[in-house]
């Protein structure tokens, strides 16, 4: 039966019809997973016959030695993708890593430190894209951006980031000019299928389904795609905040809506620093002393007016989407993954 599975899922693993690089991407990450699946499924016949000849039921200290061997090698294996192929690999192992009531302590161990950091994209590419999503008919480059940095502020697996300055025409101001990579639609996508294809053999054989874990990843990735959503949903938050009794407790950037499209995102530019940056210069349990207590003020106020008031908020405020401002104030960028939750909800919150 155990046997089987792997077959069935060797199989459809290899009956993909993707392009060349996507089928390259699948065979290396089946060439990690598959002694993996098999390990496990392997130490799981183990501890059912040993219970079974027992005729006891092993205790959780018990299974946890059981298990050690199998998380190690997966751990090991999983970091192996993750540095290997990168893309949503990274993205799940940043995740894994940061949850250690969901994945063994192994996994997170060894996912520890990951980041999202890519090599840029070609600066001729990006001006395409750029070009292409934001130029109206007779329009060149010089009529939109007065300024541009070939240099990204930041570049991840799914898109890079550029300041710019926009043409007076626009408004003569200081934009970040966020822009989708090539045909990363159809990659990550693809490597988040591998993941499922991977878990699902394994659902009832461990604490967490993994494959609905997965499942949700996905459906959270595949938003993160469509930069026209991603500006709605950074205006609705900025709207909320501002509306607030003595002004927003966090900065939202208001986008430049003619010049938004799916691959490329116009914004105002925030100076200021990464939480995360900030917090690496700082030794290991720093009191932050008042600014501590401001972060955290700013931080209670803004989410809750948001999930109290219309149950519409950000569902990824990590250090790096935080922002000390050049003025002291807080800011809050990437807005691709957001949640509504109903009225009901919220109440049952509010208890």
């Amino acid at each position: 039966m155990r046997l089987h599975a792997i077959a069935a899922l060797l199989a459809s693993a290899t009956a993909l019809s993707t392009p060349t690089a996507q089928l390259s991407r699948a065979a290396t990450f089946w060439r990690y997973a598959t002694p993996v699946v098999a390990k496990y499924l392997g130490q799981l016949a183990s501890i059912e016959l040993q219970e079974r000849l027992s005729g006891t039921c092993l205790s959780d200290e018990e299974c946890a030695v059981a298990w050690e061997d199998a998380h190690v090698s997966g751990a090991s294996a999983f970091r192996k993708t993750v540095d290997d192929l990168g893309g949503f690999y990274v993205k799940t192992g940043q995740i894994v890593a940061s949850r250690q009531d969901l994945f063994p302590k192994q996994y997170s161990n060894a996912l520890a430190g990951l980041t999202d950091f890519v090599d840029p994209l070609p600066s001729a590419e990006v001006r395409r894209v750029v070009a292409e999503e934001t130029l109206r008919p007779g329009e060149v480059w010089e009529d939109v951006f007065s300024e541009w940095d070939d240099a990204p502020l930041g570049a991840a697996s799914v898109a890079q980031v550029h300041r710019a300055v926009l043409s007076e025409k626009y408004g003569n101001k200081e934009v970040a000019v966020k822009v989708q990579r090539p045909g990363v639609e159809t990659t990550l996508l693809g490597d988040v299928k591998q993941l499922k294809r991977l878990a699902k053999p394994l659902r009832g054989t461990t604490p967490v389904d993994y494959y609905i874990v997965f499942q949700e990843l996905e459906s959270q990735l595949a938003d993160e795609f469509d930069f026209i959503r991603e500006a709605a949903a950074m205006e609705r938050i900025g709207t909320t905040l501002n509306e607030a009794p003595g002004g927003a407790a966090l900065v939202v950037p208001r986008t430049v809506p003619s010049l938004c499209s799916k691959r490329v995102l116009v914004m105002d530019y925030l100076r200021g620093e990464p939480l995360s940056r900030l917090a690496e210069r700082l030794p290991e349990g720093a009191d932050l002393g008042p600014a501590g207590k401001a972060l955290l003020a700013a931080l209670t106020d803004a989410f809750g007016r948001c999930i109290f008031s219309t149950g519409f908020f950000h569902a990824d405020p990590h250090p790096g989407n935080l922002f000390v401002l050049d003025d002291g104030r807080i800011g809050l960028i990437d807005f691709g993954q957001v949640k509504q939750i109903s009225g009901k909800a919220r109440c049952t919150l509010g208890k």
